[in-house]
């Protein structure tokens, strides 16, 4: 069992590591297929080029090299020469430097990694365990599959769709295929922003959230699904995330 404390900035989780021997944060991100650095603070790694897809007020794609990071530390977890993405990254940094002025933003913890663990996530407690000892009283278990990303089934506008579980989604993206249903309410003059007045995971339910319509074909030629969502049904109880067993096991919400 390994706690690794966090900071939560701007619905993101930013975990303290010692990345090639240098000290900053990285975001623990179950969206991210691959373990990415940034590559303003990583000069030293250089790699071939490839193109991926990355959030960012919907989803684009981006270019990005491939390189190894020689090591990485985490908590009690120690990993070396993990195959990265180099990337810039700087647009996340000084997005954070609004709430954390001195952030030295090293990355992103992908699934690559996140995977080979049982992850209980714990918001109120600002606290992520790998492979927990324990688990609720009174909890709801639904299945979770991995194909690339984990992906649950999310009930929203009384339709059920697949949606990619990622801790690092701050805010929901719906796909087009959901753009013109009446039961969501635009939140804003801005059109693809809008309200959810419930949604569902499994028994839990959760009211009012704010989602983006936005095109995440990017997404769904890797994974098939209709949206992506994290922080917003994540946050309000612990959760485990079991890739072992293939399920997403949440303490109940009081709401019915």
């Amino acid at each position: 069992m390994f706690k690794i404390p966090f900071k939560l900035v701007a619905g993101i989780m930013l975990i303290p590591v010692t990345a090639n021997e240098k000290e900053g944060f990285f975001a623990f991100d179950t969206g991210a297929m691959q373990t990415a650095v940034n590559k303003a603070h990583f000069p030293e790694i250089q790699g071939e080029r490839t193109d991926i897809a990355k959030y960012s007020e919907g989803v684009k794609k981006a270019s990005a090299a491939e390189g190894i990071l020689n090591t990485l530390r985490f908590s009690d977890v120690e990993c070396s020469n993990m195959p990265v993405l180099i990337m810039d990254l700087m647009y996340v940094e000084n997005a954070l430097k609004a709430a954390m002025p001195d952030v030295k933003f090293l990355g992103t913890l992908g699934i690559d990694v996140i995977r080979n663990y049982t992850v209980l996530l714990d918001y109120n407690a600002t606290e992520i365990i790998l492979d927990p000892e324990y688990g609720f009283e009174n909890q709801v278990t639904i299945p979770m599959r991995y194909e690339k990303l984990p992906v649950i089934e999310v009930e929203v506008a009384n339709r059920t769709c697949d949606f990619v579980l990622d801790t690092g989604a701050n805010t929901c993206l719906l796909g087009q295929s959901l753009q013109n249903d009446p039961q969501l309410i635009p939140a804003s003059q801005t059109q693809n922003i809008v309200t959810v007045p419930v949604v569902r995971v499994g028994e839990n339910k959760y009211e009012n959230i704010t989602a983006v319509i936005s095109d995440i074909s990017a997404i769904q030629k890797k994974v098939p699904v209709e949206g992506v969502i994290g922080y917003q049904v994540l946050s309000p109880q612990r959760s485990v995330l079991d890739f072992k067993n293939h399920q997403l096991i949440m303490e109940k919400t009081q709401k019915r």
